[in-house]
């Protein structure tokens, strides 16, 4: 059976701001299942045209050419800790940002020191939307996600060659890939 690509977006309520950035997973069927359970849905009518609601300078976006999915719920601060505990215990490419940890709207504490660091989801916040993550960390999850999501999958190679890279340019992703940030055609035919 051919599986269909999983992508990760950030999520309509959210101001396009590398501070806060929550994401969702598009997901590909007939992948093996993970440590983090990843509910998808089918987003179908594939070859449809773009909305045709915005006029004037504004892109009309949602045309997509295939069917795909995309996570049913957004990316919660438990899954997050679960990625951060697997990958992170030395943070060299900044996975973990102190405002989740400082800020009302962090669902995600820090302890221990560079090589042993631990994570846990704050009390009544673990099922909440992670928050205070950017496109790159959510392209590292995506990689360690279609990695298989262990202690020792990849964070920098998979869906996107990321080289340890942490701002910049977002690069393409890479063929093959079966969890992905979707492009903003297929958010916004998600969304809507």
């Amino acid at each position: 059976m051919q599986s269909s690509p999983r992508s990760i977006a950030h999520l309509p309520r959210v101001v396009f701001s590398v501070a806060v950035l929550s994401f969702a997973v598009s997901c590909v069927s007939g992948v093996a299942a993970r440590a983090v359970t990843i509910d998808c849905v089918t987003v179908g009518d594939p070859g449809n045209p773009n909305d045709t609601i915005n006029t004037g300078t504004t892109p009309n976006y949602g045309a997509v050419a295939t069917s795909f999915q995309i996570m049913k719920y957004e990316f919660t601060n438990q899954q997050y800790t679960d990625f951060l505990n697997s990958v992170a215990a030395t943070d060299t490419c900044s996975r973990y940002n102190t405002s989740m940890g400082s800020n009302a709207r962090g669902g995600i504490t820090q302890s221990g020191a560079s090589g042993s660091y631990t994570y846990a989801a704050k009390p009544n916040m673990g099922d909440k939307p992670v928050n205070f993550v950017s496109w790159f960390d959510v392209a590292r999850v995506s990689n360690w996600l279609m990695n298989g999501a262990t202690g020792t999958s990849s964070t920098e190679t998979g869906a996107y060659t990321l080289a340890g890279a942490t701002s910049g340019t977002a690069p393409t992703v890479n063929p093959g890939a079966t969890y992905f940030i979707p492009t903003e055609n297929q958010w916004y035919k998600a969304a809507y």
